[in-house]
């Protein structure tokens, strides 16, 4: 046997090896349960899931309690229009289109001493810990645990 028979041997034993490779890792996704949503998808999604945290992050008062935790703040509810219009007008959300969007938040209160010693302030602290939207028309779930799937 030559060399060169042995060196494309080898090459076509790599190429095999690749292509078993590669159908062993579809088929551990497949048997997961679901899909990943691919590279865009994730961007996108992770996109929305920073901006609500953000929006979030700097609202004084959802009108939700302690006591409703976790909530769920539908794009449908009117009492969180301004969120989503807050969500929507954040940097970067600008070119992606979110439809049908759910978050489930956790709510904690944090109550602190103003600079009057007589009296105190509470300040909500919200959690996105999971999320169901539709970005850019493809379906896209978010489970803090999880991560993200479609």
């Amino acid at each position: 046997m030559g060399t060169e028979t042995m060196a494309k041997g080898r090459g076509l034993a790599a190429i095999a090896l690749a292509v078993a490779l590669a159908a062993l890792v579809l088929l551990t996704a497949c048997s997961s349960g679901g899909t990943v949503a691919n590279s865009q998808e994730k961007i996108d999604a992770k996109t929305v899931i920073k901006a609500a945290s953000n929006v979030l992050a700097a609202s004084d008062d959802l009108g939700v309690s302690m006591e409703e935790s976790p909530v769920t703040i539908s794009q449908d509810d009117p009492r969180f229009s301004q969120f989503y219009e807050e969500l929507f007008a954040y940097k970067g959300m600008s070119d992606i289109e979110v439809s049908d969007c759910t978050f489930t938040v956790s709510v904690k209160s944090v109550t602190a001493a103003t600079a009057r010693e007589d009296s105190q302030q509470t300040n909500y602290r919200y959690t996105v810990n999971k999320a169901d939207m539709n970005v850019d028309g493809k379906h896209i779930t978010y489970d803090k645990k999880k991560g993200f799937s479609n």
